[in-house]
Order: C-alpha cells, then structure tokens, then sequence
C-alpha cells in the first residue's frame, strides 16, 4: 500500500514538473469602444495583481503578449466611465476581448466628516486599514490623496471611502509604485471590520543597488507564508515541505460573546494529504478539494511533522495570533501556478492572512530568488 501511495505520489509530481516546463505562450488582445460604438484612445488596461499595463492605441486596441495559462483578471477604466472587470482563464489559445465602457456622471469629492473631527483623523484610519499597520504598510504613502473620498457615518460608526481614479501608492519598503483601482471600501469602528475590493498593478520603483537588495529581501520575507505562497505551493504539490502545516477544522468559536473573535477551534493535528486533495486538471490548472482547514506557517515544525504525524485525530486548541481559518464554500478550487485563482469566492479567510492588506501585495511575477 504504501509502494502504490509513493508511485502515486511520484506520478503527480512528475506531471507538475512536465505542466511547468510545458508552459505556453499566449497574448491577450482587444478593443475598447463605448456605448456609442466609439473606439476609445488612451484607455488603461491591465491585469489586475501583475506588473502588466497598457493603453489603447488611436484604433482603440490594447495587447497583452506571452502570457503563460492561467486565471485572469482584466480591468479597462477611463475618465468618464464606469471601469470594467473581466475574468479570462487562457489553456489552450490566445483571448480576443471587446470591451464596452459605460459613461458615468462626475462626482464632486467630497469629504463629510462629523463637527469636531479633522479630515486627516479619517485618512489615517482609512491608511491603516486598507495599507495596514504591518512594516510594509506603515512604509506605504498614498501619494494623490486628494482622489478619495470619504464619508463617516457617526451614528453608525461606519466610515466609506471611494476614489474616481487610481490610487497611486508608493511601498517603500517592498520597492513598489502600486496602482489601486478601489470599487468600494468600508470599515464599521463598532465591530472593527474592514471590507474592501479593487484590481491592483505594480511597477518596479528605481533604486540603488543597496536599495534593490534591501527590497529583494523584504519580499521574500513579505513573501514566505503568503496566501500566494501557499497557493504556489499545492499547484507543485509541496505545501508541507515549504513550510505550511494544514489541518482539517473541525470548528471553531469564542468564549468572549463577540462574533469577531474566535479563540477556541478543534482540529485534526494530523496533517492533510495533498496528493489525494489536489488532482491536475490540465497542464495549467489544479483542482482543490479540501475540507475546511485550519493553516499555519512553520518550516521547522512542517518538517518534523513530516517524519512523525500526530496519532489523534481530534484536539481542541486556541486560535493562534499567526494561523488562518480557511474555509471553502464550494466544491472545488482552480488553481494555477502563479497562485492565482479563477473565482474570487473559492476562499474565505479569517486571522493571520485576513489581515494581510495592499502594502504586504506582490505581484504575480514575483519569484522568490
């Protein structure tokens, strides 16, 4: 038995070697037009998470070249219109899209804050939760802040910000100039939440020499232990062996009466099997099925456990300040190997990488040296 589990395990492998080195190359073209047939001239175009970014020609053409397969997702926006988002996933060809912009009325910027409050009280909380206060964040400026808008709502204790145009941010200590597309933002002060949504683009800051070293090695650390890196590392079929320790969640709840906090989870201490949980669909894609699980990252403890698994399959324990709760509200996962992902709602995230915010983002080219 154990003979046929190591053949199997050495087949699955071998095919995510082969998927690797297998890799096509595809281009990603279209037109932009609005809704009166128009071509439009100088819209922006990109995908949304990588460095990859253009705008439309005199004809209205843009083109993506030598994109490897894989889940996409193009983001078209322009003064005046509504953007618009498109989800592609290229396998086998090159994608043709034509995109159509819907015009919008102009909104003037304003700022609604509560008598006694100050403008720069909002920014700083809004910064906080939407760049995060982890050393990326705090080294992250938005550098065109007069393109928010915010409004605070007292009674409710909500705060909404909205931006017309990209939010230009500078990561200086990840060596980034990042463009924020934000499609909406809210954070509730009662329950302390922060949702947010909105298509990213990267661009390499210049630097000196000792500056591009220094960046290079807060990426990785940025990097180890991402979402992005953990995704990476079930398309190769390496999750244990890169540090990740995955256990199937059995529950979870709080003693605190707060729908916020969960301090107690039950789990399997027994590691999962990705050789039985990931299955190759086709030379781009992994498929997922997992129960919900319950993830940490430790490279040291993940080794041991790979040489001595738990006997019990049951233990209950306290959620830990640096484990996620990752819960899978459908069926399957598609994955490719960049880390990305063909629906947005395959995975909900709460803890350590929830709250991971736009200053810890890399960009899908990145590769850890």
């Amino acid at each position: 038995m154990k003979f046929i589990r190591y053949c199997l395990l050495s087949v699955f492998t071998l095919i995510i070697a082969v998927n690797a080195a297998a890799q096509g190359h595809y281009n990603v073209m279209g037109t932009v037009a609005d809704e009166k047939g128009q071509l439009l001239t100088s819209a922006t175009v990109f995908i949304s998470g990588s460095e990859k970014i253009t705008m439309t020609n005199e004809r209205g053409e843009f083109i993506f070249h030598n994109l490897d397969p894989g889940a996409f997702q193009l983001s078209v926006t322009m003064v005046g219109f509504t953007p618009d988002i498109r989800s592609l996933v290229i396998q086998t060809s090159s994608a043709n899209v034509n995109v159509v912009l819907k015009s919008k009325a102009t909104e003037l910027n304003e700022v609604k804050i509560p008598a006694g409050n100050t403008v720069e009280d909002y920014y700083q909380l809004f910064k906080a939760q939407f760049l995060g206060i982890s050393p990326n964040g705090l080294q992250s400026e938005i550098t065109n802040r007069d393109a928010l808008k915010l409004n605070y709502d007292k009674k409710k204790g909500l705060l909404i910000a909205s931006a017309d145009e990209f939010l230009i941010i500078q990561n200086k200590r990840l060596g980034y100039k990042v463009r924020y597309l934000l499609r909406g933002f809210s954070y509730n002060a009662i329950t302390n939440a922060a949702i947010y949504d909105g298509d990213i683009n990267f661009e390499e800051l210049d630097g000196t020499p000792k500056m591009k070293k220094a960046w290079e090695k807060n990426r990785l650390e940025t990097y180890k232990g991402s979402f992005m890196h953990y995704l990476r590392s079930v398309y190769s079929n390496t999750v244990t062996k890169e540090g990740f320790i995955t256990n199937q969640l059995f529950s979870a709840y709080n003693i605190k009466n707060d729908p916020l906090s969960l301090d107690k989870i039950a789990i399997d201490p027994r590691p999962l099997r990705y050789d039985t949980l990931a299955t190759v669909i086709d030379t781009s894609f992994i498929a997922l099925r997992s129960p919900d699980f319950y993830l940490t990252y430790n490279l040291k403890k993940a080794n041991a456990k790979l040489k001595k698994a738990p006997k019990k399959n049951r233990v209950s324990t306290e959620l830990d300040y640096n484990g996620s709760i990752i819960r899978m509200p459908f069926k399957e996962a598609i994955i490719d190997r960049k880390g990305s992902y063909t629906d947005y709602r395959a995975f909900y995230i709460h803890g350590n990488l929830a709250r991971r915010r736009v200053g810890d983002q890399l960009p899908f080219e990145y590769q850890p040296q």
